[in-house]
C-alpha cells in the first residue's frame, strides 16, 4: 500500500483510490489552539485538513495520521459528529456531513492506530528525501469553505486570547 517512491501524494491517491472516493488535502487557514488535523467526508470526497504553522515534518506526520483514520475507517471522532458538524457548519445540511474527526488526544484505539500508522510510514523517512512537502491545496469546495470559517471563528486566530 505504500507508494515507491513514496510522497504524500501518491500515498493520498492511491487509499483514494482504494476507497473508491477522492481524498483532497487542505491546510487550515489558520492555527487553532486545539486543532491540528481534521478528517471530514462530505459528499463524494474525503477531506484531510491540517495546519500550516508548524514544520512540515509536522505536517507530514498530522496528515498520515488523518489518512490512518481513512485507511482503517475508523468511524468515530473526539466529537460527535453531529455536535461537531453543527458547531463549525451551522448552515449547512447535516445529511451532507457524513463523519468528522476531532482530534485533540490519544485516548481511544482508534487515536492510536491512527498514530502508530503516522509513525511506522514517516519513520523510515524522516532523514531521507522521501519527506516531501505537501502538494498545493486547490481551493476547498464552499462547504468545507464554510467549516474552515467556522473553525476560525469558534477557535480562533493565532495571537487571539
Amino acid at each position: 500500500m505504500i507508494p515507491t517512491p513514496f510522497s504524500i501524494a501518491a500515498l493520498t491517491e492511491q487509499l483514494g483510490r482504494h476507497r473508491g472516493r477522492p481524498i483532497q488535502l487542505i491546510p487550515l487557514p489558520s492555527t487553532p489552539q486545539v486543532l491540528c488535523g481534521l478528517s471530514i467526508s462530505a459528499g463524494p470526497t474525503d477531506y484531510v485538513l491540517y495546519t500550516r504553522s508548524t514544520s512540515p515534518l509536522h505536517q507530514c506526520h498530522i496528515v498520515l495520521h488523518e489518512l490512518g483514520h481513512l485507511a482503517f475507517d475508523h468511524q468515530e471522532g473526539g466529537l460527535e459528529a453531529s455536535d461537531l458538524a453543527r458547531l463549525l457548519a451551522p448552515n449547512l445540511d447535516p445529511s451532507v456531513v457524513d463523519r468528522v474527526f476531532g482530534r485533540i488526544a490519544h485516548a481511544t484505539r482508534a487515536e492510536n492506530e491512527a498514530e502508530t500508522f503516522a509513525d511506522l510510514v514517516l519513520a523510515p523517512r524522516v532523514f531521507t528525501s522521501e519527506v516531501d512537502a505537501l502538494p498545493q491545496a486547490p481551493e476547498p469546495p464552499g462547504e468545507i469553505a464554510a467549516v474552515l470559517r467556522n473553525i476560525e471563528r469558534v477557535w480562533g486566530t493565532p495571537g487571539d486570547a
